[in-house]
């Protein structure tokens, strides 16, 4: 039987991750599909974040996070500036607030030497002066870091993948997929109806839902995303311009804490916090974006209080939900990008923080593979 649909390269989901990766394999001359169940690109982890672009500091220097996030930031701000994308280097501060997180500091400035990441030493004093809401011992200052608008960055990809034949496929879901002789031949759930749809390469970027998928055409159950949901409030108008660069504490358990960052419009949000999902089921997590905020507020009021005193009770408003995958393998957390080929068949686990920044790395990398 003749499928509905035949390419060289189908890709799994119009993340910015998904995105990125079809546009590269489009622009190679393959014939490539980007399928997705959303009725439009990114509305999962990719539009629910701090939309940062990052130094790339914070992870181990041979990990794969380490190696994407620094190639991908200057990738990053290369095509912001061809394609006109919003985006400002803004810089941000890595802050402490006791002895105790002045010495993290000390460890801190030594793995961004190691990684030639630039960086400057600051007291809390020439902080201030830069940051005048801000109270802390010392600090370092990161200029490279910087902010982009996350929805102008994958509708520029979308339309470079469209440009150069990709075809996309939204409100289209993979009902299963399975190996043949020529590759892999999938159904889908669309609109109009079942499709069956034939690719030499199968790209699985799927975002929250990769690991069921890679476990069900693997038959396999090594993979598993567990899920971490991160908070985010944001400040009222009077705060608008009041911050100039991008706030961080020292970083917390499971996270980067409480931190303040600010969009290409100078507005402030607050966030992520970390809060595990006891339900481990990628259909189940529809539920958590939403909260009792209110429930939320007095924690985090206190953790940005920490280093920003002077912030108002009434001064913050509910924001967005973003939810992130932690990988486990085998039962064992893998806290590093993981990125697989095997027999034609690509997938991408665990992509968290920092995936936005690292994409346009990670897309040429994943579209080398089994070429």
């Amino acid at each position: 039987m003749t499928p509905d649909l035949e390419c060289d390269d189908l890709v799994i989901g119009a993340g910015v991750i998904g995105l990125a990766i079809g546009r590269e394999c489009a622009q190679k001359g393959r014939s490539t599909i980007i399928v997705e169940q959303h009725a439009q690109f990114g509305q999962e982890t990719s539009s629910r974040n701090s939309e940062v672009i990052h130094s790339g500091i914070y992870y181990p220097v041979e990990s794969l996070k380490t190696r994407f996030c620094l190639a991908g930031r200057e990738n990053l701000y290369s095509y912001c500036t061809q394609k006109g994308i919003a985006h400002v280097q803004t810089g941000k501060y890595v802050i402490a607030t006791s002895p105790e997180e002045s010495a993290y500091l000390d460890e801190l400035l030594g793995h961004a030497a190691q990684l030639g990441v630039p960086v400057q030493r600051m007291t809390g004093a020439e902080i201030q002066k830069h940051e005048s809401l801000v109270r802390c011992c010392d600090g370092l200052f990161f200029p490279r870091t910087g902010i982009v608008d996350s929805h102008q960055l994958m509708q520029a990809l979308e339309s470079d993948f469209e440009s150069a034949g990709g075809l996309l496929g939204y409100r289209h879901s993979v009902e299963s997929a399975q190996r043949n002789p020529k590759g892999f031949l999938l159904e889908l759930k669309s609109p109009g109806g079942p499709i069956s749809a034939r690719c030499e390469r199968l790209i699985n970027a799927a975002g929250l839902g990769a690991a069921v998928l890679s476990n069900s055409l693997l038959q396999t159950q090594r993979y598993e995303h567990r899920f971490c949901r991160g908070r985010y409030f944001t400040l009222s108008s009077k705060y608008k311009g009041q911050f100039r660069s991008l706030v961080y504490p020292v970083p917390q358990k499971d996270g980067l804490g409480v931190h303040v960052t600010i969009d290409c419009e100078a507005q402030v949000r607050l966030g992520p916090d970390v809060d595990w999902i006891e339900e481990n089921t990628y259909p189940a997590l529809q539920q958590h974006y939403d909260c009792d905020w209110d429930a939320v507020l007095p924690q985090f009021l206190t953790a940005v209080r920490k280093y920003c005193p002077a912030l108002e009770d009434g001064a913050l408003a509910p924001g967005l939900i973003g939810i992130r995958p932690k990988l486990f393998i085998d039962g064992k957390q893998h806290s590093d990008f993981f990125i697989e080929s095997v027999d034609g068949y690509t997938h991408l686990l665990g992509i968290e923080s920092p995936g936005l920044t690292s994409a346009l790395a990670i897309a040429p990398h994943a579209a080398s593979l089994q070429a």
